[in-house]
This record gives structure tokens, C-alpha cells and sequence, in this order.
């Protein structure tokens, strides 16, 4: 197809932001080779973004940066900092976009916006409410996959620090209730750390 002719496609589904490879091929009917000759011409004359590796933006309905979190490394959701700063529980601005997969874990560096997804079992993959296509977690389960991922699964930060982020939140947002249940479904570590943080 011409650029006019992309720009036409574009147009008529411009309720849909991401297009993947395999949706392009579906909707015009041309083959796996000459659709990505084609979107590489797109891509490199600027008429349409690649998003991810086989996804690319809609040029007339651009995504937000959570719905391209969600195509990156699926499945995945926001959580931990992102989520909690997202739902005013953490008072702190977060400019990383944290999320949690059960792929490998993985960061991504998109137009000076980074994602950050750490991975979980599929047993802890749950607790999330959908938006639209964004799926983000319930402020219950941000905090304790913050805690799982941070301290408990890597060290990556002390007790210290993380009741020092703790501090930083508006804790009676949460429900104690929904929280401690949902703590039982997390290892012995991540429920005596909570009990530490005096949640």
C-alpha cells in the first residue's frame, strides 16, 4: 500500500491505538514479508512509531505510555511504586513505570519513559483490576509485590529503606483487611516484613 493508502487504513480504525504484526496482516490480507518491509519504510520516513518490537501506534490515536506497557512483555501489570503513586498512596512522584510479569524480568527505554518489569510466579500473578487494556493492581497487592520484589526476592533495598517508603505513604488508604488476607498468599518472609512495617 501507498502512504496514502496506510494513512486511510489508520484512519478507519482509529478507536484502535496498537496495531501487533499479526493484526496488520489479518486486516489487509498481505503476507508476513511485505507488511514488514512496509512498516519499516513507515517507521524510518517517520509517518508511523514502532511502540515495541512488533507493535506499532496508531499515527491518528496515540497511546499512553501505561497502554504501551502492556504490550511490551505481556502479560503484565502496574504495580509496586508506579501503582501506588498512581492511586495517592504513595505520596512520591514515580517516574518509572513498575510493573509485574511472569516472563524474565526486563526494562525497556522508550521517548525518556522507562519500564521496569519484575517477574513473579504464576501463583502470585493476580490482584489487578482492568481499565480499558491497562491492567493495574490493587493498592493492597502493589504493596506487597513492592515488598516481595524489593526486599524479600532481591535485597534490592533494606527493611529500613522500605519503611522509610512506607513513611511515605497514606496508609489508611488501604484496607488492612484486603491486605493482610491477600498477605497470605505470599511466603513467610514477605508476611513477617509486613508485620515488621507495622501495617
Amino acid at each position: 500500500m501507498k502512504v496514502d493508502e496506510w494513512l486511510d487504513f489508520f484512519r478507519q480504525y482509529k478507536e484502535k491505538k496498537l496495531f501487533s504484526l499479526s493484526d496488520f496482516i489479518q486486516l489487509t490480507g498481505e503476507n508476513k514479508s511485505s507488511i514488514s518491509v512496509q512498516l519499516t519504510r513507515l517507521v524510518k520516513s517517520g509517518v508511523v512509531c514502532r511502540a515495541a518490537q512488533v507493535w506499532y501506534e496508531n499515527p491518528f490515536a496515540s497511546p499512553t505510555p501505561e497502554e504501551v506497557a502492556m504490550v511490551v512483555r505481556p502479560p503484565a501489570y502496574l504495580s509496586m511504586e508506579y501503582a501506588l503513586s498512581k492511586q495517592g498512596i504513595l505520596s512520591q512522584v514515580v517516574y518509572t513505570i513498575t510493573l509485574i510479569t511472569t516472563k524474565l524480568p526486563y526494562t525497556y527505554n522508550r521517548n525518556q519513559t522507562i519500564y521496569e518489569y519484575h517477574q513473579v510466579r504464576k501463583r502470585l500473578f493476580w490482584g489487578y483490576k482492568r481499565e480499558g487494556t491497562v491492567l493495574t493492581a490493587e493498592p493492597e497487592k502493589a504493596l506487597l509485590d513492592l515488598i516481595y520484589i524489593r526486599y524479600v526476592s532481591t535485597r534490592g533495598i533494606s527493611v529500613d529503606e522500605l519503611a522509610s517508603l512506607v513513611n511515605d505513604m497514606y496508609i489508611d488508604g488501604l484496607n488492612k483487611e484486603t491486605l493482610h488476607s491477600y498477605a497470605e498468599r505470599f511466603n513467610p518472609v514477605t508476611r513477617k516484613v509486613l508485620n515488621q512495617l507495622k501495617i
